[in-house]
């Protein structure tokens, strides 16, 4: 489904007849069912005609067996994307002092050039990059958006707004999705991916989330009551963490006031304290936040080594 960029797959039998589909999302869905990754594709995929519409796709099919696709464009008004690009970067201070954690080179482009190229490839060309700390500099580096392929402009930011606060200063409503992203992120993530799960599953707001594995160092017992049933010895125990991209509807805007500090958890949880549905985005891709001076040279030692190609 990667290499054919179209977010789907054909099941088909020994004889090659076609016996259904499985779509990006829905083996998204599986993994956050807690299905088995090695379970059989059968279990997550769907009858060739169920649900047909609801590929990215048209399928020609001649006495069983498939013969063409033809991918179709989604429905709806285009995406538009915001960059948050206004943080000082202080984990990576003193690097950041003289240039913004974004504009740091990995590889033969800069962090935020390889966000905005995987954006453009996703179909979105306006891109947003809200700006506080050394707002020159990304000017100058990004100008208009020629060189990645998009139309560029900048929302400034006259005091830190947060994760969230930036989109208050939109100048207009957008009429489609709009994905946000953290200007430091590096991932291999398609774009088209997130962006297709959040329009199929209909809710006001979309989250990518990372699984982290913590290791606890102690004995953790499990108890009924006063009694105890069982002990893991320092186990480890995964979590899904917030990957810093997410997807909003243009309805799940409304609450952000312009020039009003607000984080994006924070928005999340007012959208969910309406009965807001909120998405979760499982991301299964390579996914790096190069915030920490160990992780940002690990990156440079992947790239350097060619492991991140």
């Amino acid at each position: 489904m990667s290499a054919n960029g179209a977010g789907f797959g054909v099941v088909a039998g020994d004889d090659r007849t076609v016996l259904g589909t499985v779509t990006d999302a829905e083996a998204r869905d599986a993994l956050l069912a807690l299905v088995d990754p090695s379970a059989a594709v059968k279990d997550v995929m769907t009858a060739r005609l169920a649900r047909r519409s609801r590929l990215p796709a048209e399928l020609a099919v001649e006495k069983g067996r498939l013969v063409d696709v033809v991918v179709t464009p989604p429905a709806g008004p285009a995406p538009i994307a915001v960059v948050m690009a206004g943080g000082r970067g202080k984990r990576l201070r003193p690097i950041t002092d003289k240039v913004p954690k974004p504009l740091l080179r990995i590889g033969n482009q800069t962090i935020i050039e390889r966000i905005m190229r995987g954006l453009v490839a996703a179909g979105v060309e306006d891109i947003y990059v809200a700006l506080n700390y050394k707002a020159k500099m990304f000017e100058r580096k990004l100008g208009d958006g020629e060189r990645v392929g998009a139309n560029v402009r900048y929302l400034h930011e006259e005091q830190a707004l947060g994760t969230a606060g930036a989109l208050g200063l939109l100048p207009e409503k957008p009429k489609g999705p709009v994905l946000v992203t953290n200007a430091d992120i590096i991932t291999r993530l398609d774009y088209a991916r997130l962006l297709e799960f959040h329009r199929r599953h209909g809710g006001w707001a979309t989250i990518a989330a990372m699984e982290h594995v913590a290791h606890i160092p102690y004995g953790v017992l499990r108890t009924e009551k006063t009694l105890l049933v069982a002990q893991d010895e320092k186990p480890d125990i995964a979590v899904r963490v917030n990957a810093g991209m997410y997807v909003l509807e243009p309805k799940a805007l409304a609450r952000v006031k312009a020039n009003e500090y607000l984080d994006m958890p924070v928005l999340l949880e007012q959208l969910l304290a309406k009965k807001r549905a909120v998405h979760v985005f499982p991301l299964i891709e390579k996914w790096i936040d190069s915030g920490t001076p160990e992780e940002f040279e690990r990156v440079m030692i992947d790239f350097a080594t060619g492991a991140e190609e």
